[in-house]
């Protein structure tokens, strides 16, 4: 019986800080290179990230931030290091302080400028240029 308390335990701890902690200064580490683009037909900002920020791609990153409820409806949901007032598409900031969350069902009801701790998968954005740098897949919110 203890062993398999001692299993369960090990486990769970394990699943609970699997989690890479980020900020958003770490996000910062990207800079765009204008490049054509032959199937736009013209040319776009491609970013480059940083050697630490690669080793971050597709791993499973947690990170606090405000909630941007774009069209909550369509499930297009932004977590944005700033609130909508000051994000980068109506103020301070670049696209690098904003990550476009793929939220799992049943983690979608939140209001406008709510803070709340994002974990997910994080996908580094190279190709997609009508998509943000930052991606976040399976994400789960909790509200602060």
């Amino acid at each position: 019986m203890r062993k398999m308390i001692f299993i369960l335990v090990f486990f769970v701890s394990n699943s609970i800080f699997a989690q890479i902690e980020i900020d958003w200064l770490k996000l910062r580490d990207v800079y765009y290179k204008s490049e054509y683009r032959e199937e736009m037909y013209g040319y776009f900002q491609i970013p480059y990230f940083g050697e630490e920020l690669e080793s971050l791609d597709n791993k499973e990153v947690r990170i606090t931030g405000y909630m941007l409820t774009l069209a909550p409806d369509e499930g297009v949901f932004v977590l944005s290091q700033n609130p909508y007032a000051d994000c980068f598409f109506c103020g301070f900031g670049g696209p690098e302080s904003a990550i476009e969350l793929r939220l799992k069902p049943g983690y979608d009801d939140f209001l406008m400028d709510e803070l709340v701790t994002v974990t997910g998968i994080l996908r580094l954005q190279r190709e997609d240029v009508s998509s943000g740098v930052y991606i976040m897949d399976n994400a789960i919110a909790i509200k602060k």
